[in-house]
């Protein structure tokens, strides 16, 4: 059962991309202008590169994907998912093994989730319902995505820096993206060295 919550929770990173690729505008401009805002030019230019006829080909897809992975990086905060997903080993890393982690992790996570949308977008819906403004900086907003018939809440978590509200994070069914990796990456941490984590992390990437 705890399988199964995480491959879903894995496709609803998709989701996470679907949702600044493909959210409809909330009927009500008001409670979600701030948040909802923030995602809007993104979501115009990923729908654009992604129906885009210059990227149908086989043989443009990387290019398409490099395009949409410019997006993401705008609207998605790397650097606070990957601080969070290391937790306390974090502080482990030096300053330069920080920056390069965050660089290796978020291409890996970039460059496979992107490829899963090239291949399985269909115009999903996804609906936002409400937002939350827990603090100045901090903000929670919940939308539904409607997948092959099934609605699946998500809710997406967002700070705000030098203006800007981004993602950091996103939860299915009560469990969230850096629950996961967290996981995942536990047993690696106690074992292998910042260097041979970032290593590794950048194999994948280039597999």
């Amino acid at each position: 059962m705890l399988q199964r919550a995480y491959r879903i929770v894995r496709w609803a990173v998709v989701v996470l991309v679907l949702l600044y690729a493909a959210a409809a505008r909330p009927a009500a401009a008001g409670a979600l202008e701030e948040p909802a805002e923030a995602s809007r030019n993104s979501i115009a230019a990923a729908i654009r590169i992604l129906k885009d006829p210059a990227y149908q080909g086989a043989d443009q897809k990387r290019l398409q994907r490099e395009r949409l992975f410019a997006e993401l990086t705008q609207w998605f905060d790397f650097a606070e998912f990957s601080k969070r997903v290391l937790a306390d080993k974090w502080k482990s890393f030096t300053p330069r093994e920080q920056a390069e982690f965050v660089d290796a992790f978020a291409r890996f996570l970039g460059m496979y989730y992107l490829g899963e949308l090239q291949k399985r977008y269909t115009d999903e819906r996804v609906r936002i319902e409400s937002q939350e403004i827990i603090s100045p900086a901090r903000a929670r907003v919940s939308a539904t995505l409607v997948w092959m018939e099934r609605a699946i809440p998500v809710e997406i978590r967002k700070l705000k820096s030098r203006g800007r509200w981004r993602a950091y994070d996103l939860s299915v069914f009560g469990i969230s993206a850096v629950q996961i990796y967290r996981a995942q990456l536990a047993d690696i941490l106690r074992t292998r060295s910042p260097a041979d984590v970032i290593a590794l992390v950048r194999s994948r990437t280039e597999e």
